[in-house]
């Protein structure tokens, strides 16, 4: 690919220049102007692919000139910018980002008469780091150095962010072999297959009066179907279940896996009485994600842009727009990912897409375009104040406006042929004005049969039962999607939910009624409250 980079002619600038000229033999330079202040636009380019690709685009600098808007956005996700006179400062941080990784973290500290510096590793104050790092992807920057200030109330605020810093000759070395990897990124991508996996959360809801059930009363805490690590204090109940299947290179038998789990699910309660059900935030205070891993390649910036604009927003599009904002208050904001053990990552911003089977593979197609082809994907339409307030609000009016020229970048990569059918959904329900159904029966809309059991949940409720969903709500006029998606989730499947062992099941239900016998203060069936939730926090 063709690759510019921006940057002031600084010392360091200068260097940089000079540096590039001796990687690459097809270097060009010329000068732009940006808010007032000239830059260098170095240009390396690229007689085989005429794509082109700036490091450092100019709305990010516009973005970093702009006090206000720097100070907007970093509000909108609860950062705070700037001094403050009533919390002083005791350590400074000059952290040297690119391309989503820690080139260097200078500290500045009062000792005795004198202001001690020393450098430390990213390990060192990982809190730093992933600050650092969040700050990067709001502002749509690749390349920078962000001062942190750490004050005496033990209060985290960003003092100033520069794009084009003086840095260190050690630190250009590796600026430079950072630049060189992004260079080549396409060309790994044609090399290397990027496999998938995911682990979507659902909660679990009595029919007869809607409240909500433990997951762990119903299924083991590890496993291919097990529970996430949101628990009640003092006690094992766990609320919230999860899939985990079997990771694949290829989209849709990654989605044939979740089905087989979901399967193996029902045989664990297959019970007629207690439903399924996905989406943001299916109950009270209680958030749910569907996270998609992606391993064989890091969480490069491009990378977590390219998701947050081009996955994220069509999925934001079809989510219930209330229960998604009142879930990104706390999780599933932009650019929130984790590395995992398998040396990839695990990519957490949107919602519980496991709600049907039909938007479960849309959603992990369009994943895996867009991690094939994220170097070719280069929109930002979430770094200024107003879509981050949108996104937050969940205003999708504002990104309906801008779906069709996400879409149409979607449609010119290779890949989409390849999936173009089982990706039609998406577009044709944004069109229309279709949202999921947070209060549906996943199993029904994955065609997962049940048996004719029901579990004695001991609730008694004059409550009528909740009528039965599609797993999409309809607030548009055509007829012809929906037809297909609810003939689709009539159908009966030929798969049986599975035989339990007699005994296993006495034994399990005589240890859950010791269990509650043990407990006086809470039984199968009753509500958990939010207060007794405890949940491990990620840096905000």
């Amino acid at each position: 690919m063709k690759l510019n980079l921006l940057y002031l002619p600084n010392e360091t600038g200068e260097k940089l220049l000079e540096c590039v000229k001796k990687e690459w033999k097809k270097v060009a330079n010329s000068e732009v102007e940006l808010k007032g202040s000239k830059y260098f636009l170095i240009e390396i380019n690229d007689a085989n692919n005429g794509y082109e690709r700036t490091i450092n685009t100019p709305q990010a600098i516009k973005v970093c000139s702009d006090e206000e808007a720097i100070s907007g956005i970093l509000a909108i996700n609860r950062i705070a910018y700037g001094n403050s006179d009533d919390d002083s400062i005791i350590r400074r941080y000059n952290v040297l980002v690119c391309d989503n990784n820690i080139i260097s973290t200078q500290v500045k500290y009062p000792a005795k008469n004198k202001e001690q510096i020393k450098y430390i590793k990213e390990t060192e104050n990982n809190k730093v780091a992933q600050l650092a790092k969040r700050v990067f992807q709001l502002l749509g920057l690749d390349i920078g150095m962000i001062n942190i200030a750490l004050t005496a109330k033990r209060r985290w605020r960003i003092i100033q962010v520069d794009p084009t810093p003086n840095i260190r000759d050690k630190d250009l070395e590796q600026l430079i072999r950072k630049i060189k990897s992004l260079y080549n990124s396409e060309d790994y991508l044609i090399n290397n297959e990027i496999k998938m996996g995911a682990d979507p959360e659902f909660m679990l809801f009595n029919t007869r009066n809607n409240k909500m059930l433990a997951a762990s009363d119903y299924f083991p805490r590890d496993g291919q179907v097990g529970c996430d690590n949101i628990r009640i204090p003092n006690r094992q109940q766990r609320p919230v279940a999860e899939i985990r299947p079997k990771p694949d290179e290829s989209p849709l038998k990654l989605a044939e896996n979740i089905r087989q789990s979901l399967i193996y699910a029902s045989r664990l309660a297959p019970y007629q009485n207690v439903k399924w059900v996905a989406g943001s935030q299916p109950a009270g205070a209680y958030s749910i994600g569907g996270h998609i891993h992606f391993s064989r390649i890091q969480a490069n910036a491009w990378f977590l842009i390219a998701l947050d604009n081009y996955l994220t927003i069509p999925v934001f599009l079809i989510e219930q727009a209330a229960t998604a904002s009142k879930r990104r208050k706390k999780y599933g904001y932009l650019g929130d990912y984790r590395n995992k053990d398998h040396g990839g990552f695990e990519y957490r911003t949107p919602g519980s897409w496991l709600v049907s089977k039909d938007i479960s593979t849309a959603v992990l197609c369009l994943a895996k375009i867009v991690a094939s082809n994220y170097p070719r994907l280069d929109q930002n339409n979430l770094n200024n104040v107003e879509a981050q307030k949108a996104f937050y609000t969940g205003d999708q009016q504002y990104f309906t406006k801008i779906f069709p020229k996400i879409w149409n970048d979607i449609e010119k990569t290779a890949m989409f042929s390849e999936y173009a059918e089982q990706l039609e959904i998406l577009p044709q329900m944004i069109q229309q004005g279709m949202h999921w159904d947070e209060k549906a029966d996943l199993r029904k809309a994955w065609s997962i049969s049940t048996s004719n059991r029901k579990n004695n949940l001991n609730e008694k409720s004059n409550e009528k039962p909740s009528r039965p969903v599609s797993g999409i709500s309809n607030s548009g006029q055509d007829s012809t999607l929906t037809g297909r998606i609810n003939r689709a989730n009539a159908s009966s499947s030929s798969i049986s939910a599975g035989s339990v062992n007699l005994n296993r099941s006495i034994r399990t239900q005589n240890q859950r009624n010791i269990n509650n016998s043990r407990s006086n203060n809470t039984r199968p069936g009753g509500i958990i409250t939010p207060q007794q939730i405890r949940r491990a926090h990620s840096v905000r």
